[in-house]
């Protein structure tokens, strides 16, 4: 994949390479995994504000992020710094048990006065995906520079979202490239790293927008859709769990942490952007064969509720949708119990332009 033709074939072969080099090992990396205690997957975990609670949508409490990061601490999780997640996802390294990997959007200050010294007490590795925009104009409610420096400097890890909340599905190759070169110059100006990951504004993808950001350098992009994050899903559309006062109580923080995957391929439509003209889409995926009783499997859409599933040979999964998809994000999520009481989870977001 790439951004511009002379790149196309030599991006879309890594790609086809990674696959089946993925494919190769996955029964080696299975065997190994059920001997060592180590997985094929992680949870990612995503905040936005804390303790602001005139933004309800994004805020959560201290006390609730501290119930969070105590469970955590429990001895029952491996917290991995997200280079390391991502480094052992392109080695193809088994992943620690019940591995979980810490981020936060956007660089509200609220970050630095009551999420960050609760992160820093407990040790616990943190990356911060920026909106350098605000935070290069001084706005007001955002981190400033010397703040960020101070975090860095203590270990937290930076990733990138863009300049601007530019919604960067929609946007021109050049709208798409120059929101990236201006972040990343400004990261590096003040901060002087280099970002560890790419998340999209609003987690609003495109495969073009996709194909930027993996020429930009980048080796994972994450999006803002729930799911367990398993070898086999896109790299360059990874799930987490979002956390709000309205979502982020301990029984909802345990489910998640606790999750297993729904190891799927062959997904379709892979864009997570539509067309008028494929919407509705015919959505369908292929589960792993070695996730057995899929006659518990459930999906959902997030404007019409459970979903009707097509069953198709022994792993095939298809949804035919009786009425076009609204303008805007739509999220499919699939699920099922497994014998020990953990749910497999697998999501994905589908955003449809409104009309112009």
């Amino acid at each position: 994949m790439a951004f511009i033709v002379t790149q196309v074939e030599r991006i879309e072969s890594f790609l086809q390479r990674s696959l089946r080099l993925g494919i190769l090992c996955g029964v080696c990396l299975v065997a190994m995994a059920e001997r060592s205690g180590a997985t094929e997957s992680a949870i990612g975990l995503l905040y936005h504000r804390f303790a602001e609670s005139d933004h309800p949508a994004t805020s959560l409490s201290v006390e609730k992020f501290s119930s969070h990061i105590k469970e955590l601490n429990s001895g029952e999780y491996t917290v991995l710094p997200l280079a390391d997640l991502i480094d052992k996802l392109e080695k193809q390294e088994p992943l620690p048990k019940r591995a979980v990997v810490i981020t936060i959007d956007d660089a509200y200050v609220s970050v630095y006065k009551h999420a960050w010294p609760l992160l820093k007490k407990a040790a616990l590795p943190v990356t911060l995906f920026l909106t350098t925009q605000p935070v290069d104009s001084g706005q007001q409610g955002y981190l400033s520079w010397e703040q960020l420096k101070e975090m860095t400097g203590a270990g937290v890890t930076i990733g990138l979202k863009a300049h601007s909340q530019a919604r960067l599905s929609t946007q021109s190759p050049e709208a798409i490239r120059r929101e990236i070169e201006t972040a990343s110059d400004l990261v590096r100006k003040n901060l002087n790293v280099t970002p560890v990951a790419f998340a999209f504004p609003y987690g609003l993808a495109s495969r073009q927008a996709q194909r930027i950001v993996y020429a930009a350098g980048y080796k994972a992009a994450f999006g803002q859709h729930s799911g367990v994050l398993h070898r086999r899903t896109d790299r360059f559309f990874l799930p987490r769990f979002s956390f709000t006062d309205a979502y982020g109580d301990l029984k909802r923080f345990r489910t998640v942490v606790n999750a297993a995957p729904l190891p799927i391929t062959d997904l379709t439509p892979s864009n997570p952007l539509l067309a008028d003209a494929d919407n509705p889409p015919n959505l369908g995926f292929t589960v792993l064969q070695n996730v057995e009783n899929l006659s518990r499997l459930a999906c959902y859409h997030s404007k019409f509720g459970k979903l009707k599933l097509q069953r198709l040979g022994t792993s095939r999964i298809e949804i035919r949708f009786q009425k076009a998809f609204p303008p805007g994000r739509s999220r499919i999520n699939c699920t099922m119990l497994t014998p020990s009481a953990r749910w497999r989870w697998f999501g994905m977001q589908y955003y449809l332009p409104a009309p112009q």
